[in-house]
């Protein structure tokens, strides 16, 4: 491989599944510690078509001072996932995937009322909203390290209002109807089967994200309550189901399901496939206490929490009934 002279920049890929994995910057100065400063010239496909984006523009240079908020946000996750650990980097892209709306706005046009807009038409809670505002903070200040934005910049973060314009649906709950249901077997693709696939078993989607199969059992070792913590036995038709694409967490999981449910037509949350569980379980006549040990609910009274010890096959008969 070809060595680059000192100063004219360098190509190199990121880790990770992407489009563009290949990065071509240009050394435009170094630091009080002697080590070089850069800026992106931008993100390809192969690396060849990097090294003739750097190529060019050493022979012609020109402003590099209109790198995009995505240009910087992924400069910065190539820089963030040399330091940290792969669960850290996996909850930086989660939040990331929200800041698509303003990828190709150049960072240093980027403006309060731009924010306050963009922030005030997301339908995700405030907790959420807050950890988009860090990696956004975390971006800005990764681009004043290499001179694409003022410092004075960053101050506009402080001044956004994180409370929800666009109300976020919490409490209210709908079924899967039975003609939706079967229209998700038809559709037959990857998102239509986990869907099918947490309505059959009464999963979280946080606990979807995290669970272990075996021997047609699934168990859940990491849940938001105690009584969350649980094996679940495969129904026949979840087995059906059974393999399918994981997610990182549950935001990574809830972009992709919001994307599809958009595609499709669908009106309902990643949450209204438990409660179909609950609601179909409940129609056909199972006991109260079977349905709180599938799907992890704490019982309500003395008689109910001692009652926990039930047999799998005992959950499998019940969850054959929907």
């Amino acid at each position: 491989m070809k060595r680059l002279g000192n100063g004219t920049g360098s190509v190199y890929k990121l880790s990770g599944n992407r489009q563009r994995p290949w990065a071509a910057r240009k050394t435009v100065g170094w630091n009080e510690n002697g080590q070089p400063k850069y800026k992106f010239i931008g993100f390809f496909r192969t690396r060849t078509e990097a090294m003739n984006a750097l190529t060019a523009y050493n022979k012609t240079p020109y402003s590099l001072d209109g790198e995009t908020l995505k240009q910087m946000y992924e400069g910065f996750l190539a820089d963030y996932e040399q330091k940290h650990s792969k669960k850290s980097t996996t909850n930086i892209i989660s939040a990331g995937k929200h800041l698509e709306p303003l990828y190709n706005i150049p960072l240093a046009t980027l403006t309060r009322k731009q924010l306050q807009l963009y922030f005030d038409g997301l339908e995700v809670t405030e907790q959420v909203k807050q950890k988009i505002k860090t990696l956004l903070k975390q971006i800005m200040d990764y681009s004043i390290r290499y001179d694409v934005i003022q410092p004075e910049k960053i101050v506009i973060l402080n001044y956004i209002d994180l409370s929800s314009a666009i109300p976020v649906r919490t409490v209210s709950r709908e079924v899967f109807s039975d003609d939706e249901i079967d229209r998700l077997w038809q559709m037959n693709d990857d998102m239509s089967r986990i869907i099918l696939f947490m309505i059959y078993t009464g999963l979280r989607a946080g606990e979807y994200c995290q669970m272990e199969i075996e021997n047609d059992v699934i168990h859940i070792k990491e849940s938001k309550t105690a009584a969350g913590i649980r094996d679940v036995p495969l129904s026949d038709k979840a087995q059906k189901l059974a393999h399918m694409p994981l997610y990182s967490d549950y935001y990574d999981m809830k972009y992709y399901f919001t994307t599809w449910r958009e595609k499709n037509g669908f009106s309902h949350t990643l949450h209204d496939t438990r409660h179909t569980c609950v609601s179909r379980l409940t129609n056909v006549g199972v006991d109260e206490r079977i349905i709180q040990k599938i799907v992890g609910h704490k019982g309500k009274n003395v008689t109910e929490k001692v009652y926990t010890h039930i047999d799998l096959e005992v959950m499998r008969e019940a969850l054959n009934k929907i």
